[in-house]
């Protein structure tokens, strides 16, 4: 399958907060560990997606990243709070981790954390993909509003993370394919100067 599918990641995160003994969003909590110095991947999320959220993480740790989701690493902090002292906390954290993925889900545009990290992490950093989980069975991606500015992730056949470059409609409507068109995120990643990196202004990006 190329996406993260809803019903399989709920299955992930229900079972990883069963073998805990515990509900997936206390699982969340209860899992955290001492803090890196240093994370793969900044993983912007709600909690709104409790399973959702706790089975990504539980495949992308799988796939040997270190992740950050402040539910495991910082279970204390009242997210349901906007305070600048919260924000100086994730955008500290944010300074050390590699890339940002902006995990879309049908919840993810009622957070407003979510776009404020996507926007200081792309300004700051650049490296920053969309993660969709989407309804079994979807083929296609359709981005909606700035995240198809984004390149987003879909799973190799052996389950591994790669990043694909959104098709592009250039002023007069034609529709441009540019190679190369994906690439494995862990070479997009220790690239800055990568080609899939997000597009400046110029174009409009159509999914189908």
């Amino acid at each position: 399958m190329p996406f993260l599918e809803q019903n399989d990641m709920r299955q992930v995160g229900r079972e990883y907060a069963r073998n805990l003994g515990t509900t997936p969003d206390e699982a969340l909590r209860r899992v955290a560990r001492d803090r890196l110095d240093h994370y793969d991947v900044f993983l912007s999320q709600t909690i709104r997606d409790a399973e959702i959220v706790l089975g990504v993480y539980a495949v992308l740790t799988g796939l040997r990243y270190a992740v950050f989701c402040d539910w495991v690493e910082a279970p204390s902090a009242n997210r349901e709070d906007v305070t600048p002292a919260n924000a100086e906390f994730i955008r500290d954290t944010m300074r050390i981790c590699d890339t940002l993925l902006f995990l879309d889900t049908a919840h993810a545009d009622q957070s407003l954390w979510m776009s404020w990290e996507l926007g200081w992490f792309d300004g700051a950093k650049g490296l920053v993909a969309v993660l969709p989980v989407l309804p079994d069975g979807t083929r296609y991606y359709r981005g909606r509003e700035f995240l198809g500015l984004y390149p987003y992730v879909e799973l190799t056949e052996d389950g591994r993370l790669k990043i694909m470059r959104p098709v592009v409609a250039g002023p007069n409507g034609i529709m441009i394919f540019e190679a190369p068109n994906s690439r494995p995120f862990d070479s997009w990643r220790k690239h800055p100067d990568d080609p899939l990196r997000p597009r400046t202004p110029g174009y409009s990006i159509r999914r189908f």
